[in-house]
């Protein structure tokens, strides 16, 4: 069986950035694993109401859950880190944190959010970013995290993506640029079930003019960062190869 992880800042990144390209590989018996570093709850609630921001983190963890069950994702890790200070978390415990579940899962490649922090740059976005990518290489030395060893071993995945997108066209309200795209993956058939996970999100919906506009393309593109080289410049398929 082939493994993806997933590692993400946010509830609705997965189904925001590439829940079509998690659906199509969920159908072809890919396990997928996700790390979701915080509950999301500095967000805005779309009209839910809420008593607090730890009311709003259990809403959207429950929100998470729903919304993988559709797209096929096995597992959930969910450490609750504070949404929107993700960068302030102590480097070393974020990244242990992604290497243990990297460790558990031992995936053969790992999809994450490129350094510009997606198309909104969030400051979060990029704060997962660095960690995943640190943890990606540190994952597979014995020497890292050692105490680990106790429950996992070490394991080296064998690809490291980042979340990609098409040039925004003149006065787009996101105007930042990604990594060229080195793998594009037709979604088509699994839009419904991309659609159905956001909207699963259901404190997430002040948002759906946004995800209707830039999430739901038929193709999804993404950037190989590290690790085996592809067969083809630009592929289909992230296990090409391997």
């Amino acid at each position: 069986m082939r493994r993806l992880a997933c590692v993400f800042a946010h509830p609705d990144d997965e189904t925001f950035s590439s829940g079509g390209t998690i659906a199509k590989l969920a159908a072809a018996d890919v396990r997928i694993d996700l790390f979701c570093a915080t509950d999301g709850d500095a967000g805005k609630s779309s009209g839910v109401p809420v008593l607090s921001r730890a009311e709003l983190g259990g809403r959207r963890r429950v929100e998470l859950a729903a919304a993988a069950r559709v797209l096929g994702i096995a597992s959930l890790s969910t450490p609750g880190h504070g949404d929107g200070v993700l960068r302030e978390v102590d480097p070393d415990r974020l990244v242990g944190e992604i290497v243990f579940f990297l460790r558990r899962y031992r995936p053969d490649v790992v999809l994450t959010f490129g350094p510009e922090g997606a198309p909104t740059q969030h400051r979060d976005h990029r704060a997962i970013s660095r960690a995943a990518t640190a943890a990606y290489f540190l994952a597979g030395l014995p020497t890292e995290y050692a105490d680990q060893r106790r429950e996992v071993e070490p394991h080296a995945p064998a690809r490291l993506y980042y979340c990609a997108w098409e040039a925004p066209a003149p006065g787009a309200e996101l105007r930042a640029l990604s990594l060229s795209a080195t793998c594009c993956v037709d979604v088509s058939p699994f839009l419904p079930l991309k659609r159905e996970a956001f909207l699963a999100h259901v404190t997430q919906r002040q948002h759906e003019a946004r995800f209707e506009e830039l999430g739901m393309t038929p193709i999804e593109r993404f950037a190989l960062a590290a690790g085996t080289a592809q067969p083809r410049d630009v592929t289909d398929n992230f296990f090409d190869g391997l």
